[in-house]
């Protein structure tokens, strides 16, 4: 009620689904809104409404499309045995190749202390939390953002098929084709 008109670049970023764009539709009929301003371009309440629908239902198909396209996209790449998200600690997402062509890489700086705490875990010697406070503590253990690892951040680590050559994708298990830790 404080406003009475938008500005925006592109209708489409008003609304990406068709009730979104109703509301906005009904808004600019009632006269709530009083104006919808983009470069070159502005919507009245007096305007024929038929112009935005279009506008907007182009904007619904083409999230429709994208959403597609990205599932298509992440399946394609699970296929080819890359995990489509980012990479646990130890590993690094490719971030130069081509789009759809990612791949994982051993992080330099991590992956040691990572398998150092896979050697000193298998040695049956110590907890997980043990493992954890000399990996953070003494061999300066920190995530990609310099965060410190977290006792569930280390659970995370001995649970994840990723450092055996597998990942899970939408709760399936597939084959990796990324460098193996143990």
């Amino acid at each position: 009620g404080k406003a009475d008109g938008i500005i925006c670049w592109k209708v489409n970023r008003l609304a990406r689904n068709p009730i979104d764009g109703g509301k906005i539709q009904w808004l600019l009929q009632q006269g709530v809104l009083k104006s919808i301003i983009m470069p070159g371009k502005e919507h009245l309440p007096s305007d024929n409404v038929l112009m935005m629908a279009v506008e907007l239902g182009v904007a619904n198909q083409f999230i429709l499309d994208l959403s597609k396209d990205i599932v298509r996209g992440m399946k394609s790449k699970v296929t080819k045995g890359w995990r489509p998200m980012r990479a646990p600690i130890g590993y690094v997402n490719d971030k130069y190749g081509l789009r759809g062509e990612k791949r994982i890489f051993k992080d330099p700086e991590r992956f040691p202390l990572v398998r150092k705490m896979w050697d000193t875990m298998l040695s049956g010697s110590y907890t997980i939390r043990q493992v954890r406070d000399k990996a953070v503590k003494e061999w300066g253990l920190r995530g990609k953002d310099g965060e410190i690892l977290s006792l569930s951040g280390a659970y995370k680590i001995f649970t994840n098929p990723f450092y055996y050559g597998e990942f899970t994708y939408n709760d399936e298990l597939f084959q990796g084709k990324h460098d193996i830790m143990i």
